[in-house]
């Protein structure tokens, strides 16, 4: 496999929290109900810019529920233009039932562009590739630790498991991305919090009384102009925080500790082509093999080949990474030789045949047989 790539642009350009989305699903988690317990999941969402989440608790794994969730999701949060995602059977049809809404506006045409230049694109990740998905599996691993150390072995109702569910959500959104290098004692650190809601301080007009000498002091401001300026120092402090986010954040991340997949000690060395046949790595009973041809290879932002395409006996197919394919040694190598080529193998072959001899025997197989040999005659 290929290092790994630079981080991409929409993951280190200004933009509004989910403009750029990505969902999971993680669970089953046990609650209690009036029939004893059953089984609920937690659907998360992960801005790709500003690294905060948001939280829906699903009741089943369907894409109705799916779909109802996220529309809280837009409701809340507004409507993301791009969404990544595993290939969860959920999200494909859900990505399909949104195709299908955006496409079925036909009343007006600026109603069509509008929609056209706001609909949402639905990525996949390639099937069984987790790694690839890392920017939301990270938060997942990261809630997963803060409810396991929060509720342990215990069962909360529904309601319950909700509020827990928002309360962390809170928590995890309250961490610090980046400290200031420029001002490491001050107050204020860098969450992704601060994206969404400013700081409780700055909201609010301040209640000290001023000193009337102040030449920009105004005793007896109207409503309208206090919310004016509170509108405008929210605005400010919402400027400083990108500003920090783009000097500091982005230099953070810079310093990338893995540049590697992790993968075992024998690797093939040849690379892959159109028309190798693979063994892919499956889940299979013994004595079971899927074996394929490789039909297309699909080339990342980079340049890189880190995935293909194989299609099945069936004419189905699926798209794997490289490292899931192992090449079989079943080509035919006398395909570009020409006649001559081949005589003077064969020519060769027969020479080294001819000239072959036994190979002496070591002294140590000598020491052991002249060992034997005593042992036998005494």
């Amino acid at each position: 496999m290929p290092l790994m790539p630079p981080l991409p642009q929409k993951r280190v350009n200004e933009s509004a929290p989910f403009t750029y989305t990505g969902v999971d699903y993680f669970g089953p988690i046990f609650v209690k109900s009036d029939t004893g317990s059953k089984k609920v999941w937690v659907c998360l969402y992960t801005c790709l810019v500003v690294r905060v989440i948001h939280m829906e608790l699903m009741q089943d794994m369907s894409a109705e529920e799916f779909l109802l969730g996220f529309r809280r999701f837009i409701t809340r949060w507004g409507s993301p233009k791009q969404i990544n995602s595993d290939n969860g059977s959920q999200f494909k049809l859900a990505s399909n039932t949104l195709e299908e809404a955006w496409n079925g506006v036909t009343v007006d045409s600026d109603v069509q562009t509008y929609m056209a230049n706001e609909g949402i694109q639905w990525q996949f990740i390639v099937e069984l590739a987790p790694w690839m998905g890392g920017f939301y599996e990270r938060l997942i691993g990261i809630v997963k630790r803060c409810l396991r150390k929060t509720i342990g072995k215990l069962c909360l109702t529904n309601e319950q498991f909700r509020t827990l569910l928002a309360e962390s959500e809170a928590v995890v959104n309250s961490r610090p991305l980046v400290y200031i290098g420029d001002d490491i004692n001050s107050n204020i650190i860098l969450t992704p919090a601060h994206f969404l809601t400013l700081n409780p301080k700055t909201g609010f007009p301040d209640h000290n009384e001023a000193d009337s000498t102040d030449p920009e002091y105004l005793p007896q401001i109207s409503s309208a102009k206090k919310l004016l300026l509170t509108w405008k120092k929210g605005q400010k402090h919402l400027t400083m925080f990108w500003k920090t986010w783009r000097d500091e954040y982005l230099l953070s991340l810079r310093e990338r500790t893995a540049n590697k997949l992790r993968s075992g000690r024998i690797l093939c060395k040849t690379p892959a082509k159109v028309g190798d046949i693979v063994l892919i790595k499956d889940n299979l009973p013994r004595r079971s093999w899927k074996i394929d041809r490789i039909c297309q290879l699909v080339v990342s932002r980079d340049g890189q080949i880190r995935s293909g395409k194989v299609m099945l006996p069936n004419k189905k197919t699926l798209n794997r990474a490289l490292n899931m394919l192992y090449p079989i040694e079943c080509e035919e190598l006398n395909e570009g030789l020409t006649n001559s080529d081949t005589e003077k193998d064969t020519e060769l072959i027969n020479d080294n045949t001819s000239t072959t001899r036994e190979r002496s025997q070591r002294q140590a197989a000598r020491t052991a047989m002249k060992k034997i040999q005593e042992q036998l005659e005494s």
